[in-house]
């Protein structure tokens, strides 16, 4: 499980999902930067069997999705 922390309020958001199955050459399947409002998950959401890569956009209270690539052949 992932959250994301407002280091001034303390205020804790987690991930409205899991991330599995990320391909193998990825080491870590979230990126993200400190100084921006994205974050990117690589791999299959909720255990689905749909793997890809999504574009999150965190607005200080939700992560809503941005866009997406689906890998159509694993």
């Amino acid at each position: 499980m992932a959250a994301a922390i407002d280091t001034n309020s303390g205020r804790v958001t987690s991930l409205p999902f899991t991330v599995s199955d990320w391909p193998l050459d990825i080491t870590e399947p979230l990126a993200y930067r400190a100084d921006s409002c994205l974050l990117i998950a690589h791999g299959s959401r909720n255990e689905s069997s749909e793997h890809g890569t999504y574009y999150y956009g965190f607005d200080g209270k939700a992560f809503n999705l941005r866009a997406s690539t689906v890998n159509v052949e694993r």
